[in-house]
């Protein structure tokens, strides 16, 4: 007989991520330590930062069984442009795949792949880029729950896809042009006026648009089978 626990999916993983992160952390230390480098040392911070959007969506969710509404809805209107802006700090971890050819220099002539250090390195930056799309379902699952609970479940699907593609082009501003999410504060004007530079120019708005749809597509289909891998329906 299946008994059906519902609520215990999430938290589930949430504790594997949890693990997972420490995985992570552990193959830096120890590729830093066989390297005498501090090779990775960034990855750190880049995994808090991606971790930073699901605290967000937990407290959302915690915000909502406040009883005064008015208090309620200030609370939630204001976090919810806070994660905005720090959901693509989750989905970032994907480009950290770029570092395994970073840090390997490999030589066509020789069996690299044979090279253990090698695949710790790729092992490592394939961690990351995973992480990056788990956290990233897991906290948009959790506004996505949110909002199907106040409107529509065909809106609440379209606003989840306005949020990944948002989130898609916020990796881009962060690879390519640099800006960190707290820069929407610090020098707003500075920001804006690097976006309508990608938009006026063609070569530029091309890159901007053709990388943004390639990790907004891989982002969405991972949603999908999160969201239905997690589904208490």
């Amino acid at each position: 007989m299946l008994i059906k626990r519902k609520g215990y999916k999430l938290p589930g993983l949430l504790g594997v991520l949890l693990v997972a992160t420490l995985g992570c952390f552990g193959l830096i230390k120890y590729l830093q330590s066989t390297s005498g480098t501090r090779m990775y040392q960034f990855l750190y911070w880049d995994i808090f930062l991606a971790w930073v959007p699901v605290f967000i969506s937990l407290l959302m969710v915690a915000l909502t069984k406040l009883r005064n509404a008015k208090v309620k809805n200030i609370l939630l209107f204001f976090a919810a442009w806070i994660w905005l802006f720090f959901l693509p700090n989750a989905l970032y971890l994907v480009t950290e795949l770029l570092h395994a050819f970073r840090f390997y220099d490999v030589n066509p002539d020789t069996r690299f792949w044979l090279n253990t250090q090698f695949w710790l390195i790729v092992f490592t930056s394939f961690s990351a880029a995973g992480m990056g799309l788990f956290l990233t379902s897991l906290c948009v699952l959790m506004i996505h729950r949110m909002l199907r609970k106040i409107c529509s479940g065909w809106l609440a699907w379209g606003i989840v896809f306005v949020m990944l593609w948002l989130a898609s082009i916020g990796v881009y501003i962060g690879r390519f042009a640099r800006w960190n999410s707290w820069d929407v504060l610090l020098q707003p004007l500075v920001l804006l006026a690097d976006i309508w530079r990608w938009v006026i120019y063609a070569g530029e708005k091309l890159h901007l648009l053709s990388f943004s749809w390639l990790v907004f597509g891989m982002a969405l289909i991972f949603y999908l089978f999160i969201y239905i891998s997690l589904s208490e329906d």
